[in-house]
C-alpha cells in the first residue's frame, strides 16, 4: 500500500486567534440558515470533532522545566507545568468545482480545460483533492431526459460525454466536442483511478470520484502511472453543454458538499477532510436560481417572475427577478444585491417565505465548516471563488461591475439585465448577484475572488485562484519559545512529546520521532507516523530537511512540527504537543 504523507504543523490555539484578531480578520456573520430538503443540513465535516475524553496510551511523562535557576519561580510553588499545543494541518487542500454544463458554456469549457496546467502548477507542493460537479440540480422546466448531477462528483472523462451526445443539441446547437477534444485524448479506459482510503473509510481502498495528489511537489496520485494531474483534468472538466438552463450553482455546492459526509453517496463521501482547507470554485456565465424546493410553480404556473408571462415558457430572466433586487429606477442601476421574494413577488420577506433559497443558508453553512475547521487550526478558511460575469480586471478593481438593462430586447427578456461583460466571440455573461455575496462572505484579504469569465485566455485565473488556495494554507510556526536543551550545537534542540488524539477511540498516542534518511523524513519501522522538528533558520546545517520556513523565521519563531503518516487520519482525531519552553524567550527568540 502507497505511503500516504499528511503534514501537520504546531498551533497555540489561543495565540494564534489572537493573532487573526490583529491581522483584521473577523469571523463571519453566517447569518440564518434555514432547514434542507432532502439533503442533510449542517457543516459536513466527515467525522466528529467532539472534545472528549482521552486514555493515555504508554508515554513518558510530559517535559518540564525543572532547574532553579531556569528563570522567576514562586518559593511554594513549583515549576509551571509546558502548555499543550494543538497541531493543525497545513498542506491540505480539499477544492470544489462546480461546472456550468449549459447551451453557452461548450468555448468557455474548452478554455477552462486548456488553463489546468497553470492551475495545477500554481498548486505547487499541496497535498489536494479535486472535486467537479455541475450547476444542474434539475428544475421542472429542464428535460426529463437529462441526468442532472444535484451535487454529485462525477469523474468521467469528456470522450465519453461526447460518444453520449452531450456536446451537441440537435437542432440548436451543431457539434461541439471540440471543446473536449482539444486538450482531451484520454478516454474513460485511459484513466483508471486507483484504489485509496479515506479517513473514514476505515482503511478500505475503493476508487474515488475525485483527483486526489500528495505534497512534495505533486508526487503519487490517484491517478494512472504517466497520466499527470493537468492531462487527467483536461479531460475531466469538460462537462458538455446539455445541463439544465436554470443553473443552481449555490445548491448544487451545498448538496456537494453535505453529501461528503453521507455514507450513501458513493461519490461523494469521504471527499471532504476535516484538517484540509475548503475551497469552491463557481464556474458559469449566469447567475444563480437555486429554489426552495417547495416554491417550483414558480417554473411552471405562477408567472409572478417570468419577463413576459404570456410566453410558454419563462426564461433565465425568472432567475434574476426573482432573486435580486436593485437600487434605482434604471436603465442603470446604483447597485444590485440579493433579495427574498415570495410567491406574490413581494420583496423583503423572510428567509421561509422566499421562493430562491436565501443567500444566508449557504453562509451559514459553510461558516459551519469553517468554525469547525478552526477547532484544528485557528487560521482555517473556506474560500469561495468564481469566473463569472465581471468585466475584467474586477478582481484586482481595476473594474467594477455595471448592472444596466439591456439595449437588445432580446437580451433583456432572456436574463432581465444587460451582459456583465461581452467575451471576443461576443458571448456575453450575466453579472453575478446571489453567488457574488456568498464569494464575498468569505473573501481573504483585500483582492476580490471573482474573474471575468470574458477573458480570452483562463491560465492567469486559473494561476492566481491555484495561488490563493494556497497562500492561505501559510506555514504554522510553534507560536511559543521552545527552550535549546542542548545549546551547543548551532540550531535549537528542543524538548517535545506529540501524540495523537482521537476522542472517538478515547486514545492518547505518543508518536515517534522520525528518521533522516537520503534527505526525506521516514516513518520508523513497525509504526505509521511519526513527527520531526524543524529547527534551522537559516543555512545552519547542511541539509535542507531541518529548515523552518520564511514565514516562521520571519515572526520571530524557533520551531515547526512535521507529522508524516503512512494512512490517514482517523477522523475526528487531533494532534498535541508538549515541549519545554524557553525560560528567557527575550533572549532565545528576540523577534518573537
Amino acid at each position: 500500500m502507497q505511503a500516504y504523507p499528511w503534514v501537520f504543523w504546531a498551533r497555540n490555539l489561543g495565540l494564534l486567534t489572537a493573532l487573526v484578531a490583529a491581522s483584521g480578520c473577523t469571523e463571519r456573520d453566517p447569518g440564518d440558515e434555514t432547514d434542507s430538503d432532502t439533503t442533510t443540513d449542517g457543516p459536513a465535516t466527515d467525522g466528529s470533532m467532539t472534545e472528549g475524553p482521552v486514555t493515555e496510551g504508554p508515554t513518558t511523562d510530559p517535559p518540564t522545566t525543572t532547574d532553579p535557576t531556569d528563570g522567576p519561580m514562586s518559593d511554594t510553588e513549583g515549576p509551571e507545568p509546558n502548555p499543550t499545543v494543538p497541531i493543525g494541518s497545513s498542506l491540505e487542500a480539499d477544492i470544489l468545482f462546480v461546472v456550468d454544463n449549459s447551451l453557452s458554456m461548450a468555448t468557455r469549457q474548452a478554455k477552462l480545460a486548456a488553463a489546468m496546467p497553470a492551475f495545477v502548477e500554481a498548486l505547487g507542493g499541496l497535498s489536494y483533492r479535486i472535486g467537479i460537479t455541475t450547476t444542474d440540480n434539475g428544475n421542472p422546466r429542464c428535460p426529463m431526459d437529462t441526468t442532472p448531477e444535484r451535487g454529485e462528483l462525477v469523474l468521467t472523462s469528456c470522450l465519453e460525454r461526447v460518444a453520449a451526445g452531450e456536446f451537441e443539441v440537435p437542432g440548436i446547437l451543431d457539434d461541439v466536442s471540440a471543446a473536449c477534444t482539444a486538450t482531451c485524448s484520454l478516454s474513460d479506459a485511459d484513466l483508471p483511478i486507483k484504489p485509496t482510503a479515506t479517513h473514514a473509510s476505515n482503511g478500505e481502498l475503493a476508487p474515488r470520484k475525485w483527483v486526489e495528489v500528495e505534497g512534495n511537489g505533486g508526487g503519487a496520485s490517484n491517478l494512472p502511472e504517466g497520466v499527470s494531474p493537468a492531462q487527467a483534468l483536461q479531460c475531466f472538466m469538460p462537462q458538455g453543454v446539455t445541463g439544465c438552463g436554470f443553473e443552481s450553482h449555490l445548491e448544487s455546492m451545498f448538496r456537494a458538499i453535505a453529501r461528503t459526509a453521507d455514507e450513501a453517496s458513493a461519490s461523494n463521501f469521504g471527499f471532504l477532510r476535516p484538517q484540509a482547507s475548503l475551497s469552491v470554485v463557481l464556474f458559469s456565465d449566469e447567475t444563480d436560481c437555486s429554489p426552495q424546493p417547495d416554491f417550483e410553480e414558480i417554473f411552471t404556473t405562477n408567472k409572478v417572475f417570468w419577463e413576459d408571462p404570456d410566453a410558454p415558457a419563462p426564461t433565465s430572466a425568472l432567475c434574476w427577478n426573482a432573486g435580486v433586487r436593485c437600487e434605482g429606477a434604471g436603465p442603470t442601476y446604483a447597485g444590485c444585491s440579493a433579495e427574498n421574494h415570495d410567491l406574490e413577488g413581494n420583496p423583503g420577506v423572510s428567509d421561509e417565505k422566499a421562493v430562491l433559497r436565501p443567500v444566508s443558508h449557504y453562509t451559514a453553512f459553510l461558516q459551519a465548516i469553517e468554525d469547525e475547521k478552526r477547532k484544528f487550526d485557528p487560521f482555517a478558511e473556506v474560500r469561495v471563488m468564481m469566473i463569472a460575469g465581471v468585466p475584467r480586471g474586477y478582481e484586482s478593481h481595476q473594474a467594477e461591475i455595471v448592472y444596466e438593462d439591456s439595449f437588445d430586447p432580446q437580451v433583456q427578456n432572456d436574463f432581465g439585465i444587460g451582459h456583465g461583460c461581452i467575451d471576443a466571440e461576443s458571448l456575453g455573461a450575466v453579472p453575478p448577484v446571489r453567488e457574488r455575496e456568498v464569494a464575498e462572505a468569505f473573501a481573504v484579504g483585500e483582492d476580490r475572488d471573482i474573474f471575468s469569465i470574458c477573458d480570452d485566455d483562463y491560465s492567469a485565473t486559473m494561476a492566481a485562484i491555484a495561488s490563493r488556495i494556497a497562500d492561505q494554507l501559510r506555514p504554522a510556526c510553534m507560536p511559543l519559545c521552545v527552550a535549546d536543551v542542548a545549546p551547543e550545537s548551532p540550531v535549537v534542540d528542543p524538548n517535545c512529546e506529540v501524540f495523537e488524539v482521537d476522542p472517538g477511540a478515547q486514545t492518547r498516542v505518543p508518536l515517534p520521532k522520525c528518521e533522516e534518511v537520503g534527505g526525506n523524513w521516514i516513518i520508523p519501522a513497525g509504526s505509521t507516523m511519526c513527527f520531526a522538528e524543524l529547527v534551522d533558520q537559516g543555512g545552519q546545517t547542511p541539509s535542507a530537511i531541518d529548515d523552518m520556513s520564511p514565514v516562521c523565521v520571519a515572526e520571530g519563531f524557533n520551531l515547526e512540527f512535521v507529522v508524516v503518516r503512512s494512512t490517514p487520519v482517523p477522523s475526528g482525531a487531533t494532534f498535541e504537543a508538549t515541549c519545554e519552553v524557553s525560560p528567557n524567550p527575550s533572549l532565545d527568540c528576540p523577534a518573537l
